[in-house]
């Protein structure tokens, strides 16, 4: 695949009647964003866009220990998710109700992604954000969109948007750090790995 710099961010919906947000960035932080639904359209757009990354909102590894979420089991967090706990970051665990269809989801679409050659990682913007010290969207999208356009985003960025484009461009620059080098790999490489940035330094 020829390097372009191109990172896609992509804030999955658990379900493919809801809003999924799509964000295509490239090299020089110009971002385009759009709304998908099916699998179908998402896969599309990006053989469409080509990039070397792709940054996912969504669980897309099973705890150790956990063959599959239909059945019942004690075990419930992965070792990222626990880092995160350790970091004082807020999420929802992956067999909390409507997290099982976004993980069954998320495995699906990382499986199809991968098997035509696209480099796949999970991210998670809310921990991107508090790390990058932005706001998150439940604090303001126009908060959140101008934190963006300050840390350097241009493009689409510039237009009102919707929560799940401000959060697909939060994953996309958590890809270019990926493709960078700044980044944080947290959790087990055995289980899955989550990519963050490296805190922003004020």
């Amino acid at each position: 695949m020829k390097v372009n710099g191109i990172s896609v961010g992509i804030d999955l919906a658990g379900v493919e009647n809801r809003d999924t947000g799509y964000c295509c960035l490239d090299e020089d932080l110009n971002a385009e964003t759009c709304v998908l639904h099916t699998d179908r359209e998402i896969v599309d757009k990006v053989l469409s866009d080509r990039p070397e990354i792709i940054a996912i909102d969504a669980p897309l590894t099973l705890p150790k220990g956990r063959k599959s979420l239909e059945v019942r089991s004690d075990v419930h967090l992965r070792e990222c998710d626990r880092e995160l706990l350790r970091m004082g970051i807020r999420f929802f665990p992956i067999t909390l109700g409507p997290m099982r269809k976004l993980t069954v989801r998320g495995i699906d679409l990382k499986k199809t992604l991968e098997e035509k050659n696209f480099r796949v990682v999970e991210t998670y913007p809310g921990a991107a954000q508090d790390l990058l010290k932005m706001p998150r969207k439940k604090q303001g999208l126009e908060r959140l969109r101008k934190a963006l356009i300050d840390y350097g985003v241009k493009g689409n960025a510039n237009r009102e948007l919707t929560a799940d484009e401000l959060d697909a461009i939060t994953c996309a620059l958590t890809g270019k750090k990926y493709l960078e080098g700044n980044y944080l790999a947290i959790g087990d490489p055995d289980e899955g790995l989550m990519i963050l940035p490296k805190p922003r330094v004020s």
